[in-house]
């Protein structure tokens, strides 16, 4: 069998690195892309590092406008480092031809990064000091992206964080059942139905005006931030296929639901989940200590966006799973079921601690001195 350098020798020809390629590796625990670390190594015996990574084309229907929204993020960021020290950005490794990404023969697309070095991150954290962190540099993310000149951004997945709509089409999936796997999972179909009054919660005020459209990262799991392995800042943010018009709600929210459990999230025990009300403050100190847009209605949001995300990613899961698994990547058949109960669970977990939740958020908007 073909290593991974064999296998994408062309490929990796086509990229303009800077030395000859010697080693390529799986990379990553990600759910969606495919991701390789490669090695290259010039004349003189210096060594680089580069990320090549697949764009999953059959997530994202037009990779050519998820690479122009990257490669113009980038470059906004770039125009922004020098304000903020210590922060470091993705680069793009173009085409020897100077595109941002190769389309192969067989219809894949795929792009390279030079490789951040001497950094870290965490699929699990139980730091209150990393969660502040990683809070401050997704809020310092949205910050530098604030003033990003028009056009608008292109919208790489429509309607990803439409919850009316992620409601609609888990609904849809029940009806056609084309696994007939509905029967297995109804207790979690009618978790959701029982809440759907809440569906249109944020959207609502989205579009009487009361929440402002931003420019969001819209993945901010806790491993999409990167971190100095000294002083434990948060120094870069990665991942950015879902960069897009968004609001910034959904930023946070998804934030405290990798960072407000010590329970994997494809845990199969979700009695486990527990939600850590000290995690959860440190996430509202950093995020308000450094989101300086925010309005206070927003701020009043915090909370609620805490529950939305999980609610949201549980539908998603449970929704692929009737489909057929066909969007997240799955190590066993029940997989996505797994992934599904430990999100409500996490969501069964926020509703017995609303009170606590909003009384964190006002101690710590207060603290600011701002709201």
């Amino acid at each position: 069998m073909a290593s991974p350098l064999e296998k994408y020798a062309e490929l990796l020809n086509s990229f303009a690195m800077v030395g000859t390629p010697i080693e390529a590796e799986p990379f990553g625990s990600g759910h969606i892309n495919d991701t390789y670390r490669v090695t290259t190594e010039t004349a003189d015996g210096e060594k680089r590092m580069y990320t090549l990574q697949r764009i999953n084309h059959s997530v994202f229907r037009k990779p050519q406008l998820v690479m122009d929204n990257i490669e113009r993020t980038l470059a906004h960021l770039e125009t922004k480092v020098a304000q903020f020290p210590g922060v470091k950005t993705l680069k793009l490794v173009k085409t020897k031809e100077n595109r941002n990404c190769v389309r192969t023969f067989s219809g894949k697309w795929w792009r390279m990064y030079e490789y951040i070095d001497d950094v870290e991150s965490y699929d699990n954290v139980r730091d209150v000091n990393v969660v502040y962190e990683a809070a401050r540099g997704f809020a310092q993310f949205q910050n530098m992206m604030a003033d990003l000149p028009l056009p608008r951004l292109n919208e790489t997945i429509p309607y990803f964080h439409h919850l009316p709509m992620r409601y609609a089409t888990l609904e849809e999936a029940v009806h056609q059942d084309i696994r007939n796997r509905a029967n297995e999972v109804m207790a979690e179909i009618e978790f959701v139905r029982s809440r759907r009054h809440l569906v249109a919660h944020l959207l609502n005020r989205y579009l009487r005006g009361q929440i402002p459209e931003r420019i969001t990262h819209n993945d901010t799991k806790i491993n999409n931030a990167l971190f100095d392995p000294v002083t434990k800042k948060c120094v870069a943010v990665v991942d950015l296929d879902t960069v897009m018009p968004g609001l910034a709600l959904y930023d946070f929210g998804d934030m405290c639901r990798t960072t407000c459990t010590d329970v994997a999230e494809d845990d199969p025990d979700a009695e486990k989940v527990q939600f850590d009300l000290k995690m959860f403050e440190a996430a509202v100190s950093g995020y308000l200590d450094t989101a300086h847009f925010l309005t206070p209605a927003e701020v009043q949001e915090l909370a609620f966006s805490a529950w939305l995300l999980p609610f949201m990613i549980g539908i998603r899961f449970l929704t692929d799973y009737l489909q057929g698994d066909v969007y997240f990547k799955t190590a066993h058949l029940r997989h996505n079921v797994d992934r599904c109960r430990t999100q409500f669970m996490m969501v069964k977990r926020i509703e017995a601690l609303t009170e606590e939740m909003q009384a964190i958020v006002q101690r710590c908007a207060k603290a600011t001195g701002r709201y």
